[in-house]
């Protein structure tokens, strides 16, 4: 852990409600809290420190390290995750023959003997399969991009398993979620308590009378 700069409370807000989501909707699916937030799991898929971690998800300061210490710890943790087929570390030689740099360039940067350029971490997140920002986003931002990812796979299983079994679209045909873009607003229902959930199927209920068309087409034997 560092004593750099503070979290700003703005961010821990963000990340604090980012949680809480997550938990609820962990509870839902019949899981614990400490199961949808485990550290070592958030760790991985973050790159934030684990004793980090379980200090942000307490609400605790945690401190932020500068840019080059904080691109040092990512690069080392893809580094000991991120293996070949065969379960060996890749060789600096192979990391730089692959993402397009030199031999001397990413041995410098493991060391900690040249700072990160833009390109050096756009070339090495391509090459450890992370998306852009990676190994520069702030601590407390990469771990709530790791919740929300998170909390987008559990929205995902909960309105599978909720969802009625006669909404189906006919094959080849968009369902009623989808043309309408309210999808999302369905995901999001899962959370909402159960008078708001309703209110929102009375709304699909009208919407449906008055466009029956629509819910035929978006129905299984539907007429095309």
């Amino acid at each position: 852990m560092t004593d750099a700069a503070p979290t700003s409370p703005a961010a821990a807000a963000q990340l604090a409600a980012t949680s809480d989501r997550v938990a609820a909707l962990g509870a839902k699916l019949g899981r614990g809290r400490e199961e949808v937030l485990d550290p070592l799991r958030l760790s991985l898929a973050s790159g934030v420190p684990v004793d980090v971690v379980r200090a942000l998800l307490r609400g605790r300061q945690a401190g932020e390290p500068d840019l080059q210490e904080r691109f040092k710890q990512r690069l080392r943790l893809l580094h000991e995750t991120y293996l070949h087929e065969t379960g060996r570390k890749y060789s600096h030689g192979e990391i730089a023959a692959r993402s397009g740099s030199s031999r001397q360039q990413i041995q410098a940067l493991f060391a900690g003997d040249r700072r990160p350029t833009m390109q050096h971490c756009s070339m090495l997140e391509k090459f450890f399969g992370r998306p852009a920002g990676f190994l520069q986003a702030e601590d407390v931002d990469a771990l709530n991009t790791a919740l929300v990812v998170i909390e987008k796979s559990l929205l995902q299983e909960y309105s599978e398993r909720e969802a009625p079994e006669s909404t189906p679209a006919a094959p080849g045909m968009p369902s009623i979620y989808a043309r309408h873009g309210v999808d999302g607003i369905a995901l999001r229902a899962a959370l909402m308590p159960d008078e708001g959930r309703q209110r929102l199927l009375e709304w699909m209920d009208d919407y449906l009378a008055e466009n029956p068309m629509e819910g035929e087409a978006g129905a299984v034997g539907g007429s095309p």
